[in-house]
């Protein structure tokens, strides 16, 4: 059975994701994940080593799952476009979720899930309409071969960030869904310097992807020019390896925290306006901070009432005692 399976464009929800690869491939199917190039090397990692279909410009696209003749598509978007492009390629199954003008585009079609539950139980309902057996597990686990943990290990001890000389705590101020979901740079930029005092042989190390260098530029300055910023020049297989040997991990609610938290580094995750009910990292050692405040979760790129307070409402104290709890939590375990 020749299976495209149609991913998110989010690295987060590509993550998220990995307990389903992981059921399909061990159902036997030989998988093509359709993804955009940036996702590459890290979908390549999944469960049974699936090809990879770059998604472009959608005619391009059609004519690559045409060449390829697979028997059956899975569409885990809810888009509309991802239903029409295997449509359109005329793959003769299609499984995915229905709504948004999509029943037409599957076949078959499956009715949504109702309720609020983790998004990495999302496709529950989909694997038992395909007569897939579940995951073993709903917790994503990334594993990475040694020459990646190397390549984080080396890439750490350029940034004079040596492994298993203290303490490694991680911070990412970015987010890519837009500013609402940032934490300040400055509290993070403090958070650094608290930790610094607090912590004997503490290691800092700022996360960064393209997108984000500006913000932890801005963070390395204001913390004294004393911790690396690592990652814009890194894929996302790179990036894993560098945040496999971190002790903690700081962040806001992003793809590094599934990230993070995939290959078993404990975060401390940052909440505003998404709800943690469906995007905490997946699995045990982690924790959420969040004000639940009673406009949030809003979802909104930019805070309709200006003031941001679901997450600058968070103060410098409140992390730093989060972060000190989980790493002696660490040293416990």
């Amino acid at each position: 059975m020749k299976t495209v399976v149609v991913m998110p464009n989010w690295v987060g929800d590509c993550v998220m994701a990995w307990p389903v690869l992981e059921a399909l491939a061990a159902s036997g199917r030989e998988l093509t994940v359709l993804a955009k190039s940036h996702l590459r090397s890290l979908l390549v990692l999944a469960p049974g080593q699936p090809d990879f279909c770059t998604r472009g410009e959608t005619d391009a696209t059609v004519e690559l799952l045409k060449a390829a003749a697979f028997h059956e598509a899975v569409v885990l978007p809810n888009s509309f476009r991802s239903a029409w492009l295997p449509l359109q390629a005329e793959i003769p199954r299609r499984w995915g979720y229905r709504g948004d003008l999509r029943t037409l585009l599957l076949k078959p079609s499956v009715a949504r899930p109702r309720g609020r539950r983790p998004q990495v139980e999302d496709y529950r309902e989909l694997l038992r309409a395909m007569a897939v057996a579940e995951p073993a597990s709903w917790t994503p686990r990334i594993e990475l071969p040694e020459s990646l943990r190397s390549f984080g290990r080396e890439r750490l001890a350029r940034g004079h960030v040596p492994v298993g000389q203290g303490p490694i705590v991680g911070v990412f101020p970015g987010a890519e869904f837009g500013p609402s979901k940032r934490w300040p740079w400055r509290s993070f930029a403090d958070l650094l310097r608290e930790l610094r005092r607090s912590v004997g042989s503490f290691r800092g190390v700022i996360v960064a992807g393209p997108k984000e260098l500006w913000t932890a530029v801005r963070v390395h300055e204001e913390s004294g020019k004393l911790h690396p910023v690592i990652g814009p020049d890194l894929d996302l297989a790179q990036l894993a390896g560098v945040l496999s040997h971190f002790d903690l991990l700081v962040t806001n609610d992003s793809g590094p925290m599934h990230l993070a938290a995939a290959v078993g580094t404990p975060c401390v995750a940052l909440f505003g306006p998404t709800d943690p009910r469906r995007t905490a990292p997946a699995g045990s050692g982690h924790r959420v901070l969040s004000r639940d405040l009673w406009c949030s979760p809003c979802f909104r790129r930019r805070c309709p009432l200006l003031h941001h307070g679901c997450l600058r409402g968070l103060g410098v104290t409140e992390v730093h005692a989060a972060a000190l709890d989980q790493l002696q939590r660490n040293v416990s375990a």
